[in-house]
């Protein structure tokens, strides 16, 4: 062999040694990654490591990961990791990227990227009100849906919080998720990276998120969970991983939606009619739109909640028609027609029995009829039953809880429809996930 082939087999050819070298090197690396990062190389003995913002780690991988980053936090304070960072209100963490990296996929997915904050009017304000107000009465007037204790005294929070002299304050609008001081989880959970925490309390935190993450890569499609982001809108502090904003809750979204899509027969590119009652703030519809872009999206909600999710959807997406009560509120039947032309409707839960049989592709509950009346949960049953055509999903607590809520769990609901049940588990969230095909007889 001369000297060139030799200079050439130690450092340009295909079967080098160092290739050999890190071929054992991904050998090993491939023991702390999961099913869903499973990599081959189309040479013998010839792996190659995938970019980080293609490893998803399995439990010993987790353990790696935290191990590394908290003895670097503890050393140097900040993360081992480079795909890992804690926003700054001072520094701008989340732009857009202009040129791709092994740090996160590329072309850029996640959805905060694409939203900016609007400028509104005092129209829009005015309508919010408006909508608020006359939601209020109509809901009073309605004796039989009466609230829970405990949701009581969440409504009598946020009207503290955000209305004063029958004004919405639009500072407190703009800050609804920037550590909002509630018992009602909505919001609550929102402040787990928070403002008020130290930063090395914000950052051990974000490790637990970022564990969660991979644990979850093992039950999301990939495509989803990519793209899955919180948004900016409410002024919340987030983790930055591999360019997400991630947290509890949009992981629990990206979850539900995965389901949804793995196990229900609905096409992405059909026009679709979902409900999602007990909405909240409108973050599963954000992700659902995303999806199902061409779909109607029905929030049922308390009024409080109806407007933080009317102000979170409409500055979500560029232009997006949002019906409310004032435009609903005349009709004593809302059809698919009615509702067509818009991309969200956002009423509250005394409209329900409104809409007509079998509209809906999809109904949804998550995390929310377990704290109702039971009065309110046979109200919603009924409906639910009588409203949908097609599926229904439901995350919720299986027995009967006293000490909070004083509400019945999902065992028992009095379902009086034929359900096929397609999804029937245990979920990480400690909940029955159900999800139910209508049998129509």
């Amino acid at each position: 062999m001369s000297l060139k082939n030799f200079k050439k087999f130690l450092f340009t050819d295909y079967h080098r040694p160092s290739a050999k070298v890190q071929h054992l090197f991904t050998l090993l690396k491939k023991i702390t990654l999961n099913k869903k990062s499973n990599f081959f190389a189309e040479r013998i003995m010839l792996l190659k490591t995938p970019p980080i913002s293609m490893q998803y780690y399995n439990f010993l991988g987790r353990i790696f990961f935290f191990l590394r980053n908290i003895l670097s936090l503890i050393i140097v304070r900040n993360f081992y990791d480079k795909d890992l960072t804690l926003e700054n209100d001072d520094k701008i963490s989340t732009k857009s990227n202009k040129i791709g990296s092994d740090n996160e996929p590329w072309p850029n997915q996640a959805l905060h990227l694409f939203e900016q904050k609007k400028t509104f009017d005092d129209n829009y304000i005015n309508k919010l009100e408006n909508d608020y107000f006359d939601s209020c009465l109509s809901l009073e007037e309605n004796h039989y849906l009466k609230q829970t204790d405990w949701w009581q005294e969440c409504r009598e929070e946020f009207q503290k919080i955000f209305l004063e002299n029958k004004k919405i304050k639009i500072e407190k609008l703009h800050n609804f998720r920037n550590d909002t001081n509630t018992k009602a989880e909505i919001l609550q959970d929102q402040n787990f990276i928070s403002r008020k925490n130290s930063i090395f309390t914000n950052k051990i935190r974000s490790l637990s998120l970022v564990n969660l993450y991979h644990k979850m890569s093992n039950h999301i499609d990939l495509d989803i969970l990519r793209i899955c982001s919180e948004s900016k809108i409410g002024n919340n502090l987030s983790t930055v991983y591999r360019g997400q904003r991630i947290g509890y809750r949009i992981l629990r979204y990206a979850y539900y939606l995965s389901q949804i899509r793995k196990f229900s027969k609905i096409n992405q590119s059909e026009k679709n009619f979902f409900v999602d009652i007990g909405g909240g703030y409108g973050g599963l519809s954000r992700v659902l739109k995303n999806f199902y872009p061409n779909s109607t999206i029905v929030i049922i909600e308390l009024p409080e909640l109806c407007f933080l999710a009317n102000y979170f959807l409409f500055q979500c997406f560029k232009n997006p028609k949002i019906g409310s009560y004032t435009d609903f509120k005349d009709k004593k039947n809302i059809s698919q027609i009615d509702l067509k032309n818009y991309d969200f409707v956002i009423l509250p839960i005394n409209s329900l029995s409104k809409f007509d049989k079998d509209i809906f592709d999809l109904s949804i509950n998550t995390t929310s009829i377990g704290e109702m009346t039971s009065a309110m949960q046979e109200y919603y049953i009924d409906n639910i039953e009588r409203i949908t055509t097609k599926y229904f999903y439901s995350v919720n607590r299986a027995q009967k809880r006293t000490e909070k809520y004083n509400s019945d769990g999902f065992y028992n609901l009095n379902f009086k429809k034929k359900w096929r049940s397609l999804i029937y588990k245990f979920t990480h969230t400690y909940h029955v996930e159900f999800l139910g095909e209508k049998i129509n007889d």
